[in-house]
């Protein structure tokens, strides 16, 4: 059976983003920034009071990218 896909939407302050599009800035982020190693492990911190996603790539690579 093929699993149905799940939207996530963060709503706060009267603003919200999808979090699919989240983990793309997150990944575009990661490239932008010269890294090439393939992504293995993705972690991502949501801190809908600073409006930023931080996250960790590889356990080793760690960025942020902007949620609104």
């Amino acid at each position: 059976m093929k699993e149905k896909k799940v939207e996530i939407i963060l709503q706060y302050r009267q603003r919200e983003v999808d979090m699919d599009d989240v983990v793309k800035r997150v990944e575009e982020d990661y490239k932008a920034h010269g890294n090439t190693d393939k992504i293995e492990k993705k972690e991502i911190y949501v801190k809908p009071e600073d409006f930023t996603a931080y996250y960790v790539i590889n356990d080793r690579v760690e960025g942020k990218v902007l949620l609104f």
